[in-house]
């Protein structure tokens, strides 16, 4: 039977959060003392960027405007200026254009594109992805190809009207359970979860495990036994 196969981009088919990580280490770094511990800067940070979730879209620009704020709530005003100019300058030295795909997944997709319609559904700046999709080498092995703002049920079930895909034989495969798994189900499709270590903290979400339209797998390798 064939399926429509759609993959998420960023740490599914390619590693991309170990940069905001190693950003994140810089940022707390540079605004930890007295009552700001490590730990206290990194929930703060997290709050800011829930609260943007939806509002400032995500990304590397994103990502800054979310560091610079939570830095203004966190330093003295004496300090901030400096703080915001090392602030741009982590955002400035972060490496996200540079492609690293996941092993396995050329050969992966080489496989199940001779069976299944295969597809990308990411989330991001659109100029972000765009440039690593083109970088990723693989862009000619997808039928269907978007960046989207939001991962939400509504977005799912546009894209299924808009390419005309059945949602039982649609398959939407991913690290992240927030984005990936839990709004595709709730659109009535099928979902693959891979999990990722290095899957960003505000993705993680509690999973039924009784829902037989969930696949858990291990690496992404293993779709080929799926599919």
């Amino acid at each position: 039977m064939a399926f429509t196969l759609l993959f998420d981009g960023d740490d599914t088919l390619w590693a991309n959060n170990h940069h905001f990580e190693r950003a994140i280490e810089r940022f707390c770094a540079l605004v930890v003392g007295g009552e700001w511990t490590e730990q206290a800067v990194r929930d703060e940070l997290d709050r800011v960027e829930e609260a943007a979730w939806h509002r400032g879209g995500a990304g590397k620009d994103a990502f800054g405007r979310n560091m610079r704020e939570a830095a203004a709530g966190m330093v003295l005003p004496g300090r901030l200026p400096a703080v915001l100019a090392a602030v741009d300058a982590i955002v400035r030295e972060m490496e996200t254009s540079a492609v690293a795909l996941m092993p396995g997944v050329v050969p992966t997709l080489e496989d199940l594109g001779r069976r299944h319609v295969l597809g990308i559904v990411t989330r991001g700046d659109p100029a972000e992805q765009w440039a690593k999709i083109d970088g990723s080498g693989i862009s000619n092995r997808f039928t269907h190809i978007e960046v989207v703002r939001d991962k939400d049920e509504a977005t799912y079930r546009r894209l299924v009207a808009a390419w005309g895909l059945d949602p039982a034989t649609t398959w939407m495969i991913g690290n992240s359970p927030r984005s990936d798994i839990l709004p595709a189900r709730a659109a009535g499709l099928r979902a693959v979860y891979i999990p990722n270590p290095s899957t960003w903290r505000l993705e993680h979400a509690e999973l039924d495990p009784a829902d037989g339209g969930v696949m858990t797998l291990a690496a992404f390798g293993e779709l080929l036994g799926a599919f």
